[in-house]
């Protein structure tokens, strides 16, 4: 396969320059934009997993619902293109080259839906989110495998935090006390934390080169292709029917394609490490979600644990604090939401 594209130097090191180096003035209004872009597409983002409990409670199967997930939205990614994606500043017409590698950023993107999807159907969404959320700490060490540079020894010290964080949420009462189905859960939600790790940190550069929306839509058809694939392989049984069906379009609309074009966006604003330190407040949304519509609940421990892994998270890129937290979370309102 021919070599990646790339941008100039700004964009080879996106989330070097425009996350870590800090904004003039005048960029200070579109980091914040971004930020308000990258935390909307989080809520939206965060609700997937409980609406596909309700799926799944119609009798419908994983590969049901990510084969009609991926067909219904589809043709909506590349409406957005043709209606939006041509006068955007950075958007530009695919080449060849950009086909090959959209479907190898595609599979994995595949990979970790199949991955998280599955783990929602065997273990308690808010469990499934929480081993999901460690995702930020593996793009972490990639970017130092990558820059074969070693980390700093505060990261270090937060990877063993949010790691410690997640065996109280998994196991709060010992090792020998986690069922097997929650091990095998937490295995396929890891999974989904690696795969989509790897597909954001190195799919960002061809971000910068495409444009986002460009971007999302390749993704997402490649993705689908790989479904498609898959589904003549293993030949699963998709158990459709009619409530499902509903309930895995709204996943599409309101869990995978706006929330996809924004968070693309966002990413190409700021940057993946940036972008994904935001998504720390999704794994509280879905907690919250899952708790008032599921009736889910977390032990004290695992609460414990859920509020460890959030900081560790957090902490990768900001100091242990949590004004530094509230600094984070606050930033996308400092520029009153203009755009």
């Amino acid at each position: 396969m021919p070599s990646q594209p790339q941008s100039d130097a700004t964009a080879q090191s996106g989330h070097d320059t425009s996350a870590d180096a800090a904004p003039s003035p005048a960029a200070k209004p579109v980091v914040g934009s971004a930020l308000t872009i990258v935390l909307m597409a989080t809520i939206a983002l965060a609700m997937k997993g409980l609406l596909a409990k309700f799926v799944y409670a119609t009798g419908m199967t994983v590969d049901g619902l990510l084969l009609l997930r991926f067909m219904i939205a589809m043709p909506f990614f590349w409406l957005g293109v043709y209606l939006f994606g041509k006068s955007r500043p950075g958007e530009r017409k695919m080449k060849p080259v950009d086909i090959g590698w959209g479907a190898l950023y595609g599979g994995l993107f595949f990979a970790a839906a199949l991955f998280d999807f599955t783990a929602v159907s065997l273990i308690d969404v808010t469990v499934s989110r929480i081993v999901l959320f460690t995702f930020p700490a593996v793009v972490m060490i990639l970017e130092v495998i990558h820059k074969r540079r070693l980390p700093p020894v505060r990261q270090v010290i937060c990877f063993v935090i949010t790691y410690v964080g997640l065996m109280l949420v998994l196991a709060p009462d010992g090792v020998g006390a986690v069922s097997d189905d929650l091990w095998v859960g937490a295995a396929w939600a890891f999974g989904s934390a690696l795969t989509y790790a790897l597909y954001l940190y190195f799919g960002q550069r061809m971000i910068t080169v495409i444009g986002s929306m460009h971007f999302a839509a390749l993704i997402n058809t490649m993705a689908g292709i790989c479904m498609i694939i898959y589904q003549l392989i293993m030949q699963r049984p998709l158990n459709l029917n009619v409530d499902g069906v509903l309930w895995t379009a709204a996943i599409s609309m309101f869990c995978t394609v706006i929330p996809f074009f924004l968070l693309y966006e966002g990413i190409r604003r700021i940057g993946a490490t940036q972008a994904s330190l935001i998504s720390l407040s999704g794994p509280a949304m879905t907690f919250f979600a899952a708790w008032m519509f599921l009736g889910e609940v977390l032990t004290i421990e695992q609460f414990f644990g859920f509020v460890v892994v959030t900081l560790g998270v957090a902490s990768l890129k900001n100091k242990v604090t949590l004004s530094g937290l509230g600094r984070l979370l606050a930033r996308p309102f400092a520029s009153g939401g203009k755009p």
